[in-house]
């Protein structure tokens, strides 16, 4: 069996996670009337940005595996379902019961404008249930703690396709391509049809991951291209607009449609240099990294239970209000990040890796920590 190990990836899930993390920490302190960098354009910003990198992550990864296993005998799509579903669901719809059934009857956990009352119920549990939970974020009031869910589903969604495209050896480049100008081709007349959908369509952001795969079959297939990225100015260059992107600073004006693709493109480049550049200009490989971006699915999905259990329970302890900016905001992310690892960890040692190890055996190419025998 095939081992393929890419360092840095696991660098780059925990910095995807952490952009969330502190986006959504500063979104709950305006909830709950604390002072917040909320309304600086960047700590609003660097949701969608980190959800943007773990999209590209996604399909980048997950092209290179079917295309390695591709190499070495046709690839077997009832086994790559089988491990996206030990991989996603169990935890997954463990979030979908405890945001359905569990949380609206804890009232610690209510949070001003967040929690939202129960109606639509049977609607948003069957979008959640059926992988829609993008569908359920755009056209019905908010579910606490489980819409985070959206992007998941919304991975799965790409995936239901994507191994059968995969699969078409013959120009299958120039079959991305052509995917992703049919996504920009929607995005871009989805406003003529109804705003709705078209919120709908720029969340699902199918042009992330085909962008990542586009990534994947040039590291394959195209060394000459490859060549020119891992120049260390083009990476100087890449790494440049990352920083100015992730804090907001440019001005797309005109091409403000393909904000993301553009983001995208440039994750895409700096994602491609850390995974299989010998020469990188940043190196993301070390044992803190690679433990946190093994928790990374879960750092996503759990960190709300931890930003509310301390932006309520810490205040009982501590005058945050009478802090000076600076230590509130160290004490309070500190906290929530200490937390939200803890609970991942937890989660991922006793839950998570019981289905994980199950992945083995329908996998023909062993990745990340499956080359260790720890994780999938």
């Amino acid at each position: 069996m095939k081992k393929i190990q890419f360092p840095g990836l696991n660098g780059v899930r925990f910095i995807a996670a952490l952009l969330v993390i502190v986006d959504h920490t500063e979104l709950f302190k305006s909830y709950l009337g604390y002072p917040t960098l909320w309304a600086n354009s960047y700590s609003a910003y660097l949701g969608a940005f980190g959800v943007s990198i773990f999209f590209v992550l996604s399909g980048f990864l997950i092209t290179y595996l079917l295309l390695e296993e591709q190499q070495e005998a046709p690839i077997r799509i009832r086994h790559f379902y089988y491990r996206r579903i030990l991989r996603i669901w169990p935890l997954y719809y463990l979030i979908v019961v405890l945001g359905f059934f569990v949380i609206p009857h804890l009232d610690f956990f209510q949070v001003p404008i967040y929690s939202s009352d129960m109606g639509d119920f049977l609607h948003r549990l069957l979008l959640f249930v059926g992988l829609a939970a993008n569908v359920a974020f755009v056209y019905l009031p908010t579910l606490p703690f489980a819409n985070v869910l959206w992007s998941v589903a919304v991975e799965e969604q790409f995936y239901l396709f994507w191994p059968h495209v995969v699969r078409i050896k013959r120009y299958l480049l120039w079959i991305m391509f052509l995917l992703l100008g049919g996504y920009l081709a929607l995005k871009f007349y989805a406003g003529s049809v109804d705003r709705q959908f078209e919120l709908l369509v720029i969340r699902t952001r199918f042009s992330a991951m085909i962008i990542g795969g586009i990534g994947a079959y040039l590291v394959f297939n195209q060394k000459v291209i490859i060549k020119f990225l891992y120049h260390r100015g083009v990476q100087g260059v890449l790494l440049l607009l990352f920083v100015c992107m992730g804090l907001d600073w440019i001005e797309y004006h005109s091409l403000a449609w393909i904000q993301d693709e553009l983001i995208s493109l440039v994750v895409c480049g700096l994602i491609l240099n850390i995974a299989s550049n010998p020469s990188t200009l940043i190196s993301l490989e070390n044992g803190l990294f690679a433990y946190l971006g093994k928790l990374s699915y879960g750092l996503y999905v759990y960190h709300l239970f931890a930003v509310v259990l301390v932006l309520k329970g810490l205040p009982v302890i501590v005058d945050l209000q009478a802090l000076p900016t600076w230590m509130g905001y160290s004490l309070t992310l500190g906290m929530i990040l200490i937390l939200t690892i803890g609970i991942s960890h937890l989660s991922y040692r006793y839950f998570e890796s019981y289905f994980l190890r199950k992945k083995v055996r329908y996998s023909a190419v062993l990745s990340g920590d499956m080359v260790e025998g720890t994780k999938y």
